[in-house]
């Protein structure tokens, strides 16, 4: 992950690929992405058991931030 002052600062970058532009936002909607159930349990004892509700609920709220494209959610 790079991290950069703006939009304007990655798009000047020289390794910038406009095909990557979905993954061009802000570290606090990273931050939201990431810190659901399906990153917060890995050390529970179930969490092998619950992936499955855990990945739903990254794919709903990756959904819910407009992030529904095939960069987030392969298919």
């Amino acid at each position: 992950m790079n991290l950069f002052r703006s939009e304007e600062h990655v798009k000047n970058w020289a390794s910038y690929d406009p095909v990557s532009a979905e993954s061009v936002i802000p570290v606090d909607v990273y931050a939201q992405a990431f810190s659901g159930p399906l990153f917060k349990n890995r050390l529970t004892p179930d969490y092998l058991s619950r992936t499955q509700d855990y990945a739903g609920e990254f794919v709903k709220t990756l959904q819910a931030m407009g992030k529904g494209g095939p960069f987030w959610i392969p298919t």
